[in-house]
């Protein structure tokens, strides 16, 4: 997978969020892999991954703020705001083989503030 392609893949995620199509979200992602919050949660197949896609009442959405991807390790990390049930913006680690993800590490922060406002705070 190149650059190019490992973005297509995190924008094929957040249109499954955003439309709410937690297959669509499932499928881009290895039928055995792991997926967690390091100190939270974690999953290791996709099977048990799916329902943890599906939206909440109001719908959720994803954006994608910064994208690295480093071709020769098919890994990659991005910084994002996701909006469900909370508001979090985090980032995560992301292993690739085949056109889908294997490894998913995120770390996010529930915050109310806009993306700007969370990355750049105000000098205290």
């Amino acid at each position: 997978m190149n650059r190019a392609e490992f973005i297509a893949l995190l924008d094929r995620m957040a249109e499954g969020w955003r439309s709410g199509d937690a297959d669509l979200v499932a499928g881009c992602f290895a039928e055995t892999l792991w997926y967690g919050d390091p100190t939270r949660y974690a999953f290791t197949s996709r099977n048990a991954l799916r329902p943890f896609f599906e939206p909440p009442p109001a719908g959720h959405w994803t954006v994608w703020h910064r994208i690295i991807f480093d071709e020769e390790q098919q890994t990659g990390a991005a910084e994002y705001t996701y909006q469900g049930h909370n508001r979090y913006h985090g980032a995560v680690v992301v292993t690739v083989a085949g056109g889908v993800v294997t490894h998913w590490r995120e770390w996010q922060h529930l915050s109310e503030a806009n993306w700007e406002s969370f990355v750049n705070p105000p000098a205290k």
